[in-house]
Parts: C-alpha cells; structure tokens; sequence
C-alpha cells in the first residue's frame, strides 16, 4: 500500500513554490512498478480530476511530486467584486467581497500500479493555496503563518508592506480606492471582528466603528465549512471605499488618520493594525493611484501627486495606392488623391508617473516591478467607468536603496496602456 512519507505542512500557503509530496509503498517494487498521484480540486469526484501522473521509485524506492507544476496559474488574485463585473478596486457596496478565484482546494492522492493493476487514493491530503510566490532564496517549506491571524504581533494582512511596530502605514487621500486581502478561516485565524477607530491631528479619538467579518457585512462567517472561495476576502480599507459605507469622514471632517485593527471575539488583538494616514491631493494636479498584485495573494498600492505626463505614440505599415479610376468611362484623379496609404496603423498611450515616495514606498516598488497584473487609476476628469485601466511596465530597472539616510525619493516611473488604441 502507497502511503505520503512527507507533505507540505501549510495547511494554507502561496501556490507558486515547491509544494513536495513524497511517497512510499509497502509493496514489493519491481521493474513495472508506478505511483499514482491522483489531483482534484475542490472534492474526490470524477469530474474534478485535475490529473493523474505515474512516477517511477527512485533507487532508495520513493517518489517526490511537486503539486505546484499541476496548479500554477490555477489561482489568480481577483480583479472583480465576487460574483460581480465591477472593478474589486472601487467596490463600496459593502465592507467585504469574497474571492473568485484566488483561493482554491487541492486534494492530492497517492496509489500504486503493480503492472496489471490500478489502486488510487490510498492515502489522501488536503491543502488550499493562494496566488502568489516564495523565492529560492527563502528555503524550502517557508512558514506562511506570519499572514494567519493568530497573535498581534502576526502581519495578517496579504500585503508586502512591513510594520514597524505592529502597525502597517499607508498614505491615502480621501478620494483614493484600495483593498486589503486576508484569510477567513478559524482553523488558521481568530479574527472574528474589525475595530475602526478615527483620530484627528491630535490624536484625539473621534468616531469608532466595529465591522463584523460575517455575511451581512460581505464576507463569510470565519466558522463556515464551505465554500471555499470564503476563506480569502478583501476588505474595502481606503478612504473612497469604507467612506462610502459609514459616514466616518463626513461626521468628522477634522480627521488625521484611522486605524483598522483585527480582533477575536473575546476580544483579543490578533494581526498587525493598519494605519491610513490623510495625505491630501496636491491643488495643482490630480493624483494617480498604481496598484499590482503582489506576493501574498493581495493587491498593493502607491500614490503618485507628481504631474503626469501622457505620450501618445504610433507606428505604421503603409502601401502605394495607384491613384486614377481605370474602371470608369474617363480616367482622372484629383490633386488631393492619397497615394502612399496606410493600412495598419498601431497607437500606444505611456504614462510617466511622478512623484515622491518614502523609504518604505520605494522599497515596495520592487514588488511591483515582479507582478504581472498592473494597473492605475487616472485623473477624474477621464471619462471611464472605474478610472482604473490595466498598464505594462515600461520602467525596466530600479535602484532600490534600502540602507541609506535619505528620507523621500524623487521617483518616475513608466507605464504603458494595456490596451490596444483604436486607430
């Protein structure tokens, strides 16, 4: 009988890394024997067979499977709200939306083929994972339970910003649209509630708030089984989204800053707090808002108060036209008759985003320049439905100085509409 030597020992973790199941038999192995590796997603069920692989043993008789070559790319970080159209940036219809598909289940089975006979399933395991990557160089079987919410001290949050002292720091104008995600699970989570708390510039507490994770507030109760896309959810933390569900900002216009923190039903502390600090809009310009899917399974945001600059390029294939009508009863032509004529015409829009970033800002960067969904949300006066549209980086290289005694960066960088222009 087959049986699992070894399995990864998350029980939720990031897809992309090496996900190693290592199997072993009590049965005499010989020249035709294989091990069955049995996929499925979600359930044991026929119809959920993602693939079944036969491994050779190697000389000292085992097999090691990596799950992440089967479900790379399988979970992706949503885009939309859940079970809806609408842009997952902008959503303010409730404080939660739950994930589509960034979070999934995987069941991995192990059996033996003897030559002439087939026997699956002998020995099954479960893991869910999420979108998102560990490097080399983070060794094998790196702990994901930093991003549980088990204790304070946790990050909780699927972000890349750091704490510094618990407290995770974003800069936000009041217009700006963000989301935070996390895992909603009480087999690896506590967190049962969200406190809001308001201060102004005196930190003189203004208005609290208490958000409970349940379905009335968009999520899913934290003690539910099923189904599975309820165990990750984003939480509409920025300004332009909470502020268009409780009246917090209106019912206190002198506000400075708020803090989301997570707690237990006791009530206990259980993840870093997340502090949004009112950082206005330069009156000169409009802000643009860059944000990219980052690591942990999340989306991550930057404000640029620069000045943007928009560059509309083109290129062009053209044809010699022969000019005169050759069919009619008199040839002619006109002086104004085109003769070189094109017949593919290409335009592309590139922005240049601008501004001045933090230490920790630039930092984050790096980030960014590793993700593969980027987008930004342009001035107000365009005349789009969301104002967010997707963008490829231009910007190939950045200087990351993370040790160094400057405080702010003067920064540029370059984006490319994701979006082909109609010509």
């Amino acid at each position: 009988m087959a049986s699992f030597e070894s399995f990864p020992s998350a029980s939720f973790t990031v897809a992309d890394q090496h996900l190693i199941y290592q199997a072993e038999t009590a049965t005499a192995i010989d020249a035709s024997f294989r091990f069955v590796y049995t996929v499925y997603e979600n359930s044991i069920a026929a119809s959920n067979l993602l693939g079944k692989f036969y491994l050779t043993p190697n000389p000292e008789e085992y097999a090691f499977f990596n799950l992440s070559e089967v479900v790379r790319d399988l979970c992706v970080v949503d885009v939309k709200e859940y079970n809806s159209n609408n842009l997952i940036h902008s959503f303010a219809s409730n404080y939660f939306t739950r994930s589509n598909d960034n979070i999934k289940k995987f069941i991995v089975g192990i059996g033996e083929w003897n030559g002439t006979t087939e026997t699956i399933d002998q020995e099954t395991q479960t893991i869910h994972l999420i979108d998102g990557h560990f490097q080399i160089s983070d060794g094998f079987e790196p702990a994901f339970s930093d991003y549980y919410g088990t204790a304070s001290g946790r990050t909780f949050w699927l972000t890349n910003r750091r704490d510094v002292s618990n407290t995770i720091t974003i800069d936000a104008s009041i217009e700006d649209q963000g989301v935070v995600a996390f895992l909603n699970r009480n087999t690896i989570s506590q967190v049962e509630d969200f406190v809001v708390k308001v201060y102004d510039s005196s930190d003189t507490l203004l208005d609290t708030v208490d958000i409970a994770v349940n379905t009335s507030n968009g999520a899913q109760l934290p003690s539910a089984a099923s189904p599975t896309n309820g165990f990750l959810c984003y939480f509409g933390i920025y300004p332009g989204n909470i502020g268009e569900i409780d009246d917090i900002f209106n019912n206190n216009p002198t506000w400075a800053y708020y803090e989301v923190t997570p707690f237990s039903s006791t009530p206990s502390q259980k993840g870093n707090t997340v502090r949004i600090n009112n950082k206005c809009t330069p009156a000169k310009q409009d802000s643009v808002q860059l944000a990219w899917t980052n690591t942990v399974g999340g989306w991550d945001y930057l404000r640029f108060n620069g000045k943007k600059q928009k560059t509309v390029s083109r290129e062009e294939k053209t044809y010699r036209k022969v000019v005169g009508d050759y069919g009619a009863d008199i040839f002619t032509f006109q002086d104004f008759d085109r003769e070189i004529t094109p017949y593919q015409l290409e335009a592309k829009e590139t922005y240049q985003l601008n501004g001045v970033l933090t230490i920790e800002e630039v930092t984050l960067m790096q980030y960014c320049m590793r993700s593969k969904n980027v987008m930004i949300r342009l001035p107000f006066d365009q005349k789009l439905t969301s104002g967010w549209v997707p963008v490829t980086i231009q910007t190939n290289s950045m200087q990351i100085e993370e040790e160094t005694v400057s405080k702010v960066f003067i920064t540029s960088f370059n984006v490319e509409l994701a979006q082909t222009i109609r010509c």
